[in-house]
């Protein structure tokens, strides 16, 4: 899910830091209270030992780390109580478990009574300190929504039909809930002739994207029939890049069935198309997973790297790294780095794509080809935040604007991070052709609809098994 910036009228949002600053006083009591609620429990005085302030500091890494994988530090005007109590109750108990477990290992004891100390001077204090201070600032937060200090730009598309139904409902049943409708996109008739002044009414799509991005556009709903499936998809399309979240108004099969995940917003029951593909705390090790894994690769790889290089420099004159503009997550444009495997002015008569004979490529290119090693350099990308290890090999904006017009979910791939290898490169490789691309991406399409944490560890390895096989192409 995206992170949401609400628009303000009077005071400041309450910021993510909110919750870091109170993880950080909570470390810090607890880690106290532990010494002193031993105190309780044996015969020796509380005081502060050798290591206290090492150990404090370890510690409160450690919360801090759990409560980022956790998705903790998200938009604070997102979170329900509920959710949160569960979130720290299970992010307690696993710090909890792990602390206590090298407690085991640096103090063994005869009397297990000791570890039940231990680990319960550790849980009972953080899970109450945490839940207490989190539920704290979601009552703040809450409390600006309600009186409309902070609220969030919402837009409605669909049939004038439905939507003007929802606004109704939304103004008599949820209109504190922190979400202002400033506009509707009517997809068929006449606007209704009742629609307030202070919603702006448009005829199509033609303008969506440009009013979302002007107007800081947060919350899309979609009204629209299920059966008008070519339309919801149409939208999607036009929505795929802009950081927005989107819902859509169900059919009553959708709530019978059970089929979908719903909740209550506004009053009325809403489907959630998540932008955001991985539940927060696996986007998180994913994340985590992919800064320590590139950071490794370059350490490790560095001599192979550097050799690579050394033979780049000698194939032919020109620079070592060659750099090129690709579009990445969200549309958003960002510059590749790969060692440099062709000719310079290898395009000097236009964007061409390579193929197995390519007179451009150099001999040592070819072999860095076949082995992947021209794709090191890509590690910075990730560890930059632009690339993932697994996603959607990105494309330049010429050869997508040729995809998008024959095949328009090609934008559902910007969904998710490009990647060094993909499901698709798995499958076909580079690609040498427009045709090949368009023939690559239904793989990388069901990648981006079944995206987990297994799969990208299957594709690694599958990809790791291509190069050691020397298959690359």
């Amino acid at each position: 899910m995206p992170h949401l910036h609400a628009q303000t009228l009077k005071q400041p949002r309450i910021h993510t830091r909110w919750y870091l600053l109170a993880d950080l006083l909570v470390c810090l009591l607890t880690w106290v209270l532990f010494y002193y609620l031993r105190t309780l429990f044996y015969t020796y005085p509380f005081s502060m030992p050798p290591g206290f302030y090492l150990g404090l500091a370890l510690y409160t890494g450690g919360w801090i780390f759990l409560h980022y994988l956790s998705g903790a530090y998200k938009s604070v005007y997102l979170k329900s109580r509920f959710g949160e109590v569960v979130r720290s109750f299970t992010v307690s108990l696993l710090g909890s478990f792990f602390l206590l477990f090298v407690f085991i290992l640096k103090n063994p004891q005869e009397n297990n009574r000791q570890y039940y100390v231990e680990f319960f001077s550790i849980l009972i204090p953080v899970f109450v300190c945490t839940t207490l201070t989190r539920l704290w600032i979601i009552a703040l937060a809450q409390q600006q929504l309600r009186k409309g200090q902070v609220y969030f730009n919402t837009i409605l598309i669909g049939s004038d039909a439905r939507a003007y139904p929802f606004y109704q409902d939304f103004q008599q049943n949820a209109a504190d809930s922190g979400f202002r409708i400033t506009a509707f996109f009517n997809t068929n008739g006449e606007a209704h002739s009742n629609w307030p002044d202070g919603v702006k009414r448009f005829q199509g799509l033609d303008q969506l994207t440009a009013f979302i991005d002007s107007s800081g556009v947060e919350e899309v709903i979609i009204t629209v029939d299920k059966q008008e499936r070519d339309l919801i998809i149409r939208i999607l399309q036009k929505l795929s890049d802009r950081e927005v979240n989107i819902k859509i108004t169900p059919d009553m099969i959708d709530i019978i069935s059970g089929a979908l995940h719903t909740h209550n917003v506004m009053g009325t029951p809403l489907i959630d198309i998540h932008s955001g593909i991985l539940p927060d705390w696996q986007q998180q090790i994913k994340r985590v997973m992919d800064v320590c894994l590139s950071f490794a690769g370059l350490i490790m790889l560095s001599p192979l790297m550097l050799y690579s290089m050394i033979r780049v420099a000698f194939s032919s004159p020109g620079p070592v790294l060659f750099r090129q503009e690709r579009i990445g997550y969200k549309g958003r444009p960002f510059y590749m780095y790969k060692l440099r495997s062709m000719y310079v002015d290898a395009e000097k008569d236009g964007p061409r794509l390579s193929h197995d004979h390519d007179e451009r490529i150099t001999n040592w290119g070819k072999t860095m080809r076949k082995w992947r090693l021209d794709e090191l350099p890509q590690l910075w990308n990730i560890i930059r935040g632009e690339m993932s290890l697994v996603g959607p090999r990105p494309e330049r904006k010429f050869y997508i604007d040729q995809i998008v017009p024959l095949h328009p979910e090609y934008k559902f791939l910007f969904k998710v991070k490009p990647g060094i290898t993909s499901w698709g490169m798995v499958k076909y490789g580079y690609a040498s052709s427009v045709d090949e691309m368009i023939r690559r991406m239904p793989y990388d399409l069901l990648y981006v609809e079944n995206v987990s944490l297994g799969l990208d560890i299957k594709i690694m390895f599958y990809s790791i098994r291509i190069i050691l096989s020397g298959k690359g192409k």
